[in-house]
């Protein structure tokens, strides 16, 4: 997304209503030990952004955080409308004269100095052991404000917690969201799910959401991993993977292969964006099933069932597509 400026899909957000819809993902990607406050002023004004992105941005910078509290502590998403005159806000130095919707995310953990925050927002630039992170999840949330005429800064100092502060304009158009709501019932069921995903924290959040939604779960770290439990005679009724995948089999080579071995088993992919192996002219192939991340288990719980309700849809899909 940094590297060749992904298309949104700006849409007027009320952040706050955002923030409420995800707080169940929040609450378990940052787990037990750290304590989550969310304080918005009351008539927050709306902002133009790709909501599913913002989602997004959120819940790496607040991933970060925890990463950055390993004994726990407190994480504080602040909501407030600001007016930005020229001349006050010199260390931005691209800062635009405006009305702005600032969204700051607090932690109490071990702080930065001011050479890290200089680096912060470079991609590939992390001070996480190897194997534990990228180092592009700052620099996504860049590119994304950016992309949204917004702004975004760090404030941090060693043992004193960090503060990533971003500014979005305001919208003067209604929540496009809360105009026509449509919720969605989580209705679960006692089907197998094999959940495959190589990232450990996204990986517990969907084994949890899925769970407690009824279904029994097994999991697998790749797509390699993920066809030896296929292969090890386990009756599974859907896969659930991510479509980036590490390793000798990719998610599509998984799908095919499953499908070889267990012809009714229903397949939904994952992803943060939309991956080419799937696409054609930027549209999805049909028969393929992709939910997009972050997703709520409403939101999961309703494309499980739905997949499931499809009669074998996508026999020789993921075959055409690997072909490709």
């Amino acid at each position: 997304m940094f590297a060749r400026r992904q298309p949104l899909k700006p849409v007027a957000v009320n952040a706050q209503r955002a923030l409420r819809d995800m707080d169940d993902l929040l609450q378990r990607a940052i787990g037990e030990q750290v304590t989550l406050a969310i304080v918005s002023e009351p008539g927050l004004w709306n902002t133009l952004a790709d909501l599913g992105q913002l989602e997004n941005v959120i819940l790496n910078l607040a991933i970060n955080a925890r990463d950055a509290m390993p004994d726990g502590g407190t994480l504080k998403i602040d909501l407030r409308n600001v007016t930005l005159r020229a001349g006050e806000a010199p260390a931005w130095v691209d800062a635009i004269a405006g009305d702005y919707v600032r969204l700051s995310i607090t932690d109490s953990g071990v702080g930065m100095p001011p050479e890290v925050v200089a680096m912060a927002f470079e991609p590939f630039f992390t001070t996480k052991p190897i194997g534990s992170g990228t180092g592009l999840g700052l620099s996504m949330a860049y590119g994304f404000v950016k992309q949204s005429d917004g702004h975004i800064h760090i404030e941090s100092a060693p043992g004193q917690g960090a503060t990533v502060v971003i500014h979005l304009p305001r919208s003067d158009a209604p929540d496009e969201e809360a105009l026509a709501p449509t919720p969605l019932i989580a209705v679960g069921g006692s089907e197998t799910v094999l959940v495959v995903e190589d990232d450990a924290d996204v990986k517990a959040t969907a084994v949890g959401m899925l769970r407690e939604l009824g279904y029994h779960v097994l999991d697998a770290h790749d797509g390699e991993s993920a066809l030896a439990v296929i292969r090890g005679g386990a009756a599974i009724d859907v896969l659930f993977t991510d479509v980036v995948m590490p390793g000798p089999v990719s998610s599509t080579q998984l799908a095919a292969a499953a499908r070889e071995l267990l012809p009714r088993i229903a397949v939904l992919y994952t992803s943060g964006y939309t991956q080419n192996a799937l696409t054609t002219g930027g549209r999805l192939h049909d028969g393929v099933q992709l939910i997009g991340k972050p997703y709520r288990s409403e939101q999961l719980a309703h494309k499980i069932r739905e997949v499931l309700a499809i009669p074998l849809q996508n026999d020789g899909v993921e075959k055409r597509i690997s072909s490709h």
